[in-house]
């Protein structure tokens, strides 16, 4: 079994993430050979693992730099945790980006020491970070951004990357 002291830190993951953008280009177009039967349970697998190693409340990247997705319900819900009318808690933290409702605070308005205040009340955006059991991965835009801001997106795509024998050269310009 690996040690966690050999997974990506949270600290270095954007810059990490960002040498390894064009690699990752090329990566997802090698990803359209494989079918989604084959990749999803792999991926299932690595997400199991690395949740296993790494500790999310020692990152909390995801509550520090996204902004999760919610309906109406959610903001009824959180409205009532920050004892505000759904209306005001509306007007005061949500925005709308033409597709989608979301959390606006950057950290999020919940984080405390790392840790989610309102861990069983939460979104279900958050509760389902990073995405990595659901079907058709290969498809997944959002896993992308997820790789530059969650260890265990990085981890897994790092070790998918091995394990379907992905090789990558840099050409030079």
């Amino acid at each position: 079994m690996e040690s966690a002291a050999k997974t990506i830190q949270p600290s270095q993951i954007f810059s990490v993430a960002k040498t390894k953008a064009a690699e990752n280009i090329f990566f997802k177009k090698y990803l359209k050979q494989f079918p989604s039967a084959q990749i999803d349970p792999m991926v299932h697998q690595l997400y199991a693992e690395f949740t296993a190693k790494i500790d999310c409340t020692a990152c909390a990247n995801c509550c520090s730099y996204l902004e999760p997705g919610i309906d109406e319900a959610e903001i009824e819900r959180l409205a009532t945790c920050q004892q505000l009318d759904p209306v005001d808690f509306k007007r005061a933290h949500v925005a709308f980006d033409g597709e989608a409702l979301f959390l606006k605070a950057k950290p999020c308005m919940f984080l405390q020491e790392k840790k989610c205040g309102i861990y069983l009340d939460r979104p279900q955006a958050c509760a389902a970070y990073p995405h990595l059991e659901q079907e058709n991965f290969k498809y997944k835009r959002n896993v992308w951004s997820n790789y530059q801001v969650c260890p265990i997106v990085f981890e897994v795509i790092e070790k998918l990357k091995k394990s379907l024998g992905f090789q990558y050269e840099q050409k030079g310009i």
